[in-house]
């Protein structure tokens, strides 16, 4: 029996006061859709360190500290692979001058309840209460979606652990 590819990837929500920081993906998948910064996971890399050099990648900030608050696993229904996503949150730390454009894409300062309003991949808004709430434990949660862009959402189940 063959055993689905699993991609490991990170994000990251930097977060400003009531903002946080997007990034339009300029590439596929999820290509022109807003979502936090992050990525692959190198083999030498575990997630957290993975999260802290993504954002620096494709931000300029230097992140002192950052916190896992969710572990989803997407499933491609087209193709069977399935996406690990490690979902952290950080402040935005004092000092470093605004996040600079990357190739990745275009960033930009939201205000979090705006969030839901733009063009997001779909489990955005499901687990954006979450990620900021004061909710102690892990999100964790599993999400069937038609291609590898998230916003063909087609089931969730999301719960605390």
């Amino acid at each position: 029996m063959d055993v689905p590819m699993a991609h490991l990837r990170t994000l990251c929500f930097v977060r400003d006061g009531d903002q946080v920081l997007l990034l339009r993906r300029r590439h596929p998948p999820n290509q022109g859709l807003y979502n936090a910064p992050g990525g692959k996971i190198e083999p030498q890399e575990d997630p957290y360190d993975a999260c802290v050099r993504e954002v620096h990648e494709e931000t300029g900030i230097r992140l002192q500290r950052v916190r896992l608050r969710a572990l989803l696993t997407v499933i491609t229904l087209a193709t069977a692979v399935r996406w690990i996503l490690f979902v952290f949150t950080a402040e935005k730390p004092p000092g470093p001058p605004d996040p600079v454009t990357s190739e990745e894409g275009e960033l930009r300062w939201v205000p979090l309840d705006a969030v839901p309003a733009l063009p997001v991949p779909a489990d955005i808004p499901l687990i954006l209460p979450y990620l900021f709430s004061s909710e102690t434990g892990v999100l964790v949660g599993k999400l069937h979606v038609q291609t590898d862009d998230a916003d063909s959402l087609v089931a969730y189940d999301l719960r605390m652990a």
